[in-house]
C-alpha cells in the first residue's frame, strides 16, 4: 500500500460508503500512537463527535500493514489534516488498494465490523443523529417586513405541552380578556400551540425512537436445562442409564455485524428521520398558510359586517325622512313599507355576516390552538399600499422546486426507499448465533466422579428456500412508487402553480383596476340624492338605487383586497417561501 504520510483518513468501501472506521495519525509525532473511531454516517463531517479508542501500533508499522491487508476490497482513503495543519494544508484523495486474496464479505466490512465488537459496546453505539433542519414558512420575515422570532423554534415549540403554550402573542391573559392578533403574532402563536402541528411532531420523535431501536444490539440468550432425570428409581449398575446432566448455555447471535445488517438498518432509520423531518416542515408550512387565510378570513369578515351595520344605520336615517315626508303629506304610506322592507333585508344581512365572522373565528381559533372559545380580535386592515410585481410561473415553479418541503421529503423518500433496499438484500444473509456453555454430569450414583466440561456451539440458518424475496422485492417496489410519487408530485405542483399565479394576477387587475376616487364618488352620490329626496325633489327609488350602488361598491372595495391578501399568500403557500411581499 506504500506509506501513509498523511495525518487522518477514512477508509470507504467500493460502493463509496464508509467502512465504518477512521483512522488518526500524529503529523508531529509519527510514533505516536494513532486512533481508530467507529462511525455509522455517511459524510466525514458527521464524525467529529465520535468516540475516540487508542491503538497502540505506529505509524508505518508492520501491524498497520497486516491490518489493512486483510481487508480484500480496493478502497479510497479520504486525507482530513489535523487541525494544526488544517489552514496550511489542503484536502487531498489517494487511491489505493487493500488485499489481493479476491475473497470478500458483504462490503468488506468484516474486520472493521469484528474491530467493532473487539472495542466493546460502546464503539458500537449510534451516535446522536438529528436531521438537518429545513427553512419554516413565513419565518424569514413577516408580512410588513419584519423578522418574525417565536419564543421557541417550531420544533422545540411544537415539543412544549400545550398547556404551557402562552395564552397570547403579548404575554398570560385572563380568560375574559380579548386576545387581541396580529398576523405575526398569530403565526407564532400557532407554531407554539397549534394540536396539529405537536400531533405532527411526534412522527419525528417516533422516527427517532426507530433510530434508536435500529442501533440496539440483540439481546444474549441464556439455556438452562437437566437433562436425563430417572424416571422412578436412581440409575445404578444394575439399571443404567444417563447420567443426568445439567447444562447452561449463552448464545449471542453476530450477523448483525457479520453482515453488516445493524448498520444498514441504522442507515435507513436515519433516512427516516430525515424524511419525518420533512413531512413535519411541509405541516408547518400547510399550518402557518392556513392561520394567514384565516386571519384574513375574518378581517374580510369583520369589514363586511361593518358594511352592513353602516347600511342599517343609513336605512334607518332613510326612514326617518320617510316617515317626516309622510307626516307632512309629502309622501304616501307606500313609501315608508318600502323603506321598512329594506330595513328588514339588511338586519338579515347583519345575521348573516355576524355568522361569517363568528365561523371565521372559530377556524382561526382551531389553528391558534383555542378548544374553548375565547374572544379574539384581529389587528390589521386589507390597505394595499403597493401591489406586489407578479412572478412567471417558470419562475415561480422554479423556487417551488428549491423550497417545498414536501417535494424534499418525497427525494428523502427515495433515497430512505433505496437505503431499505440495501436493508432487506442484507436480511437475506443467514442467522449466525453461537453458543458456549458449560455442562455437569451427576455421576456419583454410578460410584464415579460427576464430569465437568464446556461447549461450544454454531447455530446458522441456511437460506435455501427463504432469502428474503418478497421483502427485497416490496423494498424495490417501494423505491420505484417513491420515484413515482414524486414525479406525481411535480406534475401537481405545476398545476397548483399555475393557479396561484393566475389568481394572483387576476386579484392584483382588479386591484389596479379598483379606482380609489368610486368609493367617495358613490358615497358622494349617495348623500346627495338622499338630501334631495329630504327637499322633495327626487323619487324614494333613486335614494335605494344610491343606497345600493354604495354598498356593491363597498362590498367590492373589500373583496378586492381581500383577494388580494389571500392569492399572494397562496401563491407564497405554493412556492414554500415568502417571496411576494
Amino acid at each position: 500500500m506504500g506509506d501513509i504520510n498523511h495525518e487522518a483518513f477514512l477508509l470507504k468501501s467500493p460502493r463509496q460508503k464508509p467502512c465504518g472506521l477512521s483512522v488518526i495519525f500524529d503529523e508531529q509525532n509519527p510514533h505516536k500512537p494513532l486512533r481508530i473511531r467507529h462511525a455509522l454516517e455517511s459524510d466525514w463531517a458527521s464524525l467529529s463527535g465520535g468516540q475516540t479508542f487508542p491503538l497502540i501500533l505506529k505509524k508505518n508499522s508492520e501491524p498497520i500493514r497486516r491490518f489493512f491487508s486483510k481487508l480484500s476490497a480496493s478502497c479510497i482513503v479520504d486525507i482530513e489534516p489535523s487541525q494544526s495543519s488544517q489552514k496550511s494544508r489542503q484536502s487531498e484523495m489517494a487511491q489505493c488498494s487493500i488485499g489481493s486474496n479476491g475473497n470478500s464479505f458483504p462490503s468488506g466490512r468484516l474486520l472493521l465490523q469484528l474491530a467493532c465488537a473487539a472495542l466493546g459496546p460502546v464503539a458500537c453505539m449510534v451516535p446522536d443523529y438529528k436531521a438537518a433542519p429545513l427553512p419554516v414558512f413565513m419565518q424569514d420575515a413577516g408580512p410588513t417586513g419584519k423578522t418574525v422570532n417565536p419564543a421557541t423554534s417550531p420544533l422545540a415549540a411544537a415539543a412544549v405541552p400545550l398547556s404551557s403554550a402562552p395564552g397570547s402573542a403579548a404575554g398570560t391573559v385572563q380568560q375574559e380578556e380579548v386576545r387581541e392578533f396580529t398576523l405575526d403574532a398569530a403565526i407564532s402563536r400557532a407554531l407554539e400551540a397549534d394540536p396539529q402541528i405537536k400531533a405532527g411532531f411526534e412522527n419525528v420523535r417516533q422516527a427517532e425512537a426507530e433510530l434508536v431501536t435500529a442501533g440496539l444490539l440483540p439481546n444474549p440468550e441464556l439455556t438452562a436445562d437437566l437433562l436425563m432425570i430417572p424416571w422412578g428409581q436412581p440409575w445404578r449398575p444394575t439399571r443404567q442409564g444417563g447420567p443426568t446432566q445439567t447444562d447452561a448455555l449463552v448464545s449471542f447471535p453476530i450477523d448483525w455485524f457479520v453482515f453488516g445488517k445493524r448498520a444498514a438498518a441504522i442507515v435507513t432509520a436515519q433516512k427516516g428521520v430525515d424524511v419525518t423531518t420533512a413531512q413535519f416542515s411541509d405541516l408547518l408550512r400547510q399550518r402557518i398558510a392556513g392561520t394567514i387565510s384565516a386571519f384574513y378570513d375574518v378581517l374580510e369578515a369583520q369589514a363586511l359586517l361593518d358594511l352592513a351595520r353602516v347600511d342599517l344605520d343609513n336605512l334607518s336615517q332613510l326612514e326617518q325622512i320617510t316617515a317626516n315626508r309622510v307626516e307632512l303629506g309629502g309622501a304616501g304610506t307606500i313609501e315608508l313599507d318600502r323603506v321598512k322592507v329594506f330595513i328588514f333585508g339588511s338586519r338579515r344581512e347583519i345575521r348573516a355576516r355576524e355568522t361569517a365572522l363568528a365561523t371565521a373565528l372559530a377556524r382561526l381559533r382551531s389553528f391558534l390552538g383555542y378548544s374553548e372559545e375565547v374572544p379574539l380580535k384581529v389587528k390589521g386592515d386589507l390597505d394595499v399600499d403597493a401591489p406586489a410585481t407578479p412572478l412567471t410561473t417558470d419562475a415561480a415553479f422554479a423556487l417551488a422546486g428549491e423550497n417545498r418541503p414536501d417535494l424534499i421529503a418525497l427525494q428523502r423518500q427515495i433515497v430512505m426507499a433505496t437505503a431499505n433496499v440495501e436493508l432487506e438484500e442484507r436480511r437475506a444473509y443467514p442467522e449466525v448465533k453461537p453458543a458456549f456453555g458449560y455442562t455437569n454430569q451427576f455421576q456419583h450414583e454410578m460410584d464415579q466422579a460427576n464430569a465437568d466440561s464446556w461447549n461450544v456451539i454454531l447455530q446458522m440458518s441456511l437460506p435455501v428456500f427463504d432469502r428474503n424475496q418478497g421483502h427485497i422485492a416490496k423494498a424495490r417496489s417501494l423505491r420505484t412508487q417513491a420515484e413515482h410519487n414524486l414525479n406525481m408530485q411535480l406534475v401537481n405542483l405545476r398545476a397548483e402553480i399555475v393557479q396561484a399565479v393566475k389568481t394572483f394576477e387576476a386579484a392584483r387587475d382588479a386591484l389596479l383596476i379598483d379606482d380609489p376616487g368610486q368609493l367617495d364618488a358613490a358615497r358622494n352620490v349617495r348623500d346627495k340624492i338622499r338630501a334631495a329626496y329630504e327637499l322633495g325633489g327626487k323619487p324614494l327609488i333613486d335614494v335605494l338605487d344610491a343606497q345600493r350602488a354604495y354598498r356593491e361598491t363597498f362590498r367590492l372595495h373589500i373583496a378586492a383586497r381581500s383577494s388580494y391578501w389571500h392569492s399572494l399568500y397562496a401563491l407564497n403557500a405554493a412556492i414554500g417561501k415568502q417571496v411576494l411581499r
